[in-house]
C-alpha cells in the first residue's frame, strides 16, 4: 500500500511535506461549510474572469540527463463510467469553429524524429466544440484556484482543466494544479465549473466545491518525466456544499455531469485520444471547450518514461484537461469510430494535460503522464481509503 501524509490547508494557504525516498500521497485538509460559504463569496464573476491560466510547464530536453528507465509493467484495467440520472435539457448550441493551423503538413519543422510515431509537427485536429451539456462533454470544466506565496508561481487567482471522472463525486486534473512540488506548497480555495460556457452552467449545478485533493507529493515523484507522476484527483461536496457520494446531497457526476471511465496500464504506442481543455492563454480566450482529435505523436520522448506526446496546440489554462479514448458523445451501440479498446469501453479518461518540452520550443505538441498501475491506480485506491467530510 503506497504511504499518505496528510498535510492541512485552508484556502490555500500552504503546508510541508516531508522528502520521501518511497511513492506518497498526501491530502489537503478538508474544507468546512463555513469556508464554502466563503468561497462562493469570494469567486465573484470579476475574479473568476480576471484567473490568469496556469502555463503548462516547460521543460528542457536537456534536463533528463539520463535516459529514464522503461515503466516497469503493472496491472491493467478499466474502470466503468456513468451517465448522470437526469440529463440537462439540450440546449442550441454554437458553430463549432475550426482552429486555423496547417496540420500535418509532412514537413519536419523541428528536425528531430520522436522515438516512435511521427516527427514534429505531429498529426492532430483542434476545434471548438461548442457541446456542453451532453455526456461526455458536460463531464469537463474549468478549476478555479488560488496559489499561495512562496510558491513557483506568482501568488493569485489561476485556472486549469479537469473533467469529472471515476465516479460520481471525482475530478481528475493534474497535480500542478493542486501542488507546486517545488515548493512542497498545496494551492486551495478550489472550485469547479462543469460545462463552462462563456460563463457558469447552471443545468449543470454552476459551482461545485472541492472537499480535499489529493495527489503525489513525495520527492520520488517529482519528476514530469519520469514515471507520470502529474496526476491529482479532487473530491467534491454534494450540491449542499458538505459531505461527498450523495451522503448529504445530489452528487455532482450522478445528478448532473455523469462521468468518465478510466482505463490503464495498456499499450500506448497506437492509442487514438480526444483531448479537451479550455485554453486561455493567446490565440485562446478561455471561455470556451475546445476539443483536439490526435494520436499518440510519440512515446517517452527525450528519455522521458511513462509519458504519451501528442499533436497539440492547446495554451495555458489546458492544464489537466482529459486524454479520453473510446470517446463515443451518441452512446452508439457499436464501436464508435475513435474506440480503441474494444467493444462496449466507451468514455475512458486516459491521461491529462501535463507539459511542453522547448529547445527548440514545441508549442503544437503537449504530454500527458501514462496512466499506470503505479501512478493512477495506486493513487485512486489510497484516495479512496480517505472519508470525506
Amino acid at each position: 500500500m503506497t504511504q499518505r501524509l496528510f498535510l492541512p490547508i485552508v484556502l490555500g494557504c500552504a503546508a510541508s511535506a516531508f522528502a520521501q525516498s518511497v511513492p506518497t500521497a498526501s491530502q489537503s485538509q478538508p474544507t468546512s461549510g463555513d469556508q464554502i460559504q466563503s468561497l462562493a463569496n469570494f469567486w465573484t464573476p470579476e475574479r473568476l474572469a480576471a484567473a490568469r491560466p496556469m502555463p503548462l510547464p516547460q521543460v528542457d530536453p536537456a534536463s533528463v540527463a539520463v535516459a529514464n528507465a522503461p515503466s516497469m509493467p503493472g496491472a491493467s484495467g478499466v474502470i466503468a463510467g456513468g451517465r448522470p440520472s437526469v440529463p440537462p435539457a439540450p440546449v442550441e448550441q454554437a458553430a463549432t469553429e475550426r482552429f486555423p493551423l496547417n496540420q500535418d503538413s509532412g514537413e519536419d519543422t523541428a528536425g528531430t524524429p520522436s522515438p516512435t510515431g511521427f516527427n514534429y509537427e505531429m498529426p492532430f485536429n483542434n476545434y471548438r466544440t461548442g457541446i456542453n451539456n451532453e455526456y461526455p462533454y458536460s463531464t469537463i470544466g474549468k478549476l478555479f484556484f488560488v496559489i499561495p506565496a512562496g510558491a513557483s508561481e506568482p501568488a493569485g487567482e489561476y485556472v486549469c482543466s479537469g473533467a469529472v471522472a471515476l465516479n460520481n463525486h471525482t475530478v481528475v486534473t493534474a497535480r500542478h494544479c493542486v501542488f507546486d512540488y517545488v515548493s512542497q506548497k498545496w494551492y486551495g480555495s478550489w472550485v469547479f465549473y462543469p460545462g463552462w460556457n462563456d460563463g457558469s452552467n447552471s443545468a449543470l449545478g454552476g459551482a461545485w466545491y472541492v472537499n480535499f485533493a489529493y495527489t503525489w507529493v513525495g520527492s520520488s515523484t517529482a519528476s514530469l518525466t519520469s514515471g507520470g507522476w502529474d496526476i491529482a484527483l479532487l473530491s467534491m461536496h454534494d450540491s449542499t456544499g458538505t459531505g461527498c457520494g450523495g451522503d448529504k446531497g445530489k452528487t455532482i457526476g450522478g445528478s448532473y455531469t455523469g462521468w468518465l471511465g478510466a482505463w490503464y496500464g495498456e499499450n500506448y504506442s497506437q492509442v487514438q485520444f480526444n483531448i479537451f481543455g479550455y485554453p486561455q492563454e493567446a490565440p485562446f480566450e478561455g471561455n470556451y471547450l475546445y476539443q483536439d482529435n490526435g494520436a499518440t505523436g510519440a512515446l517517452n520522448p527525450n528519455g522521458s518514461s511513462g509519458i504519451v506526446e501528442v499533436g497539440n496546440p492547446q495554451t495555458g489554462g489546458t492544464s489537466g484537461g482529459p486524454w479520453i479514448v473510446g470517446f463515443n458523445p451518441n452512446n452508439a451501440t457499436d464501436p464508435s469510430p475513435n474506440n480503441t479498446v474494444g467493444t462496449g469501453n466507451f468514455n475512458m479518461v486516459n491521461g491529462v494535460n501535463s507539459f511542453q518540452w522547448t529547445n527548440p520550443s514545441q508549442p503544437y505538441a503537449i504530454n500527458g503522464p501514462e496512466f499506470e498501475q503505479s501512478n493512477f491506480w495506486n493513487l485512486y485506491t489510497d484516495y479512496q481509503t480517505v472519508t470525506c467530510s
